[in-house]
């Protein structure tokens, strides 16, 4: 791993660790980045409202301690709060979610009002989009390929789909949703093109190439 640390939170930061990982890390099974920026790494074990329970299966430790058991947390750097992945031990590839509301519905209704003021594109960040399955994934490792956005589409009904360069062009393909504002997070170059109407297809040749406009 290399000297520099490769994560944008301190490296002393606390994180909710599930204690099994600490003697196997091979237990991996998710992390959620919550809306606080603060890790919950996971065997698979849910936070529950049982605290003896949630006590003897999770511990905190700092995130450099967490980096050292998942060396993989690295490959996460750009994940945004409010999202979540899934660990793919066999592809070495996190799988992205955008995380579903917690118990806290106060909080959580802060949250949203908080993000729909600081949002500056049009539509709203809480939007569920489609991204092809790619744009959804992060592989872990230095032959990772470069994941970027290839083809933005807005569809008759107003809602979006974004398509990768992972994606041929005219085959079928999976998708998964996310929403709006994770998918900004985590392309940037799209805003530029989240003005576009109904019916419009906006595509480029290459990921440094400009966006053109291909029908509508």
């Amino acid at each position: 791993m290399s000297t520099e640390w490769p994560l944008r939170q301190r490296p002393d930061s606390p994180v909710l660790f599930a204690r099994s990982l600490a003697a196997d890390p091979g237990r991996l099974a998710f992390v959620v980045l919550d809306d606080d920026d603060e890790w919950f790494v996971s065997d698979g074990s849910e936070y529950s409202d049982d605290m003896a329970y949630n006590r003897a299966q999770f511990g905190s430790l700092p995130l450099r301690d967490a980096l050292a058991h998942i060396p993989a947390l690295a490959a996460l750097a750009i994940l945004p709060p409010g999202m979540a992945a899934d660990w793919d031990p066999v592809r070495r590839t996190w799988l992205l979610s955008s995380v579903a509301d917690s118990d806290d519905e106060a909080e959580d209704q802060q949250h949203r009002q908080a993000r729909v003021a600081a949002w500056p594109h049009p539509g709203s960040p809480l939007d569920e989009v489609q991204v092809s399955a790619g744009l959804a994934e992060i592989p872990v490792g230095p032959a990772a390929p470069p994941r970027a956005v290839r083809q933005v589409v807005r569809e008759a009904d107003g809602t979006w789909l974004f398509v990768g360069f992972e994606v041929p062009e005219a085959v079928d393909f999976e998708t998964e949703a996310l929403e709006l504002e994770h998918v900004v997070r985590l392309y940037p170059d799209v805003a530029t093109v989240l003005a576009a109407a109904p019916l419009q297809v906006w595509d480029r040749a290459n990921p440094r190439a400009d966006w053109e406009i291909v029908e509508g």
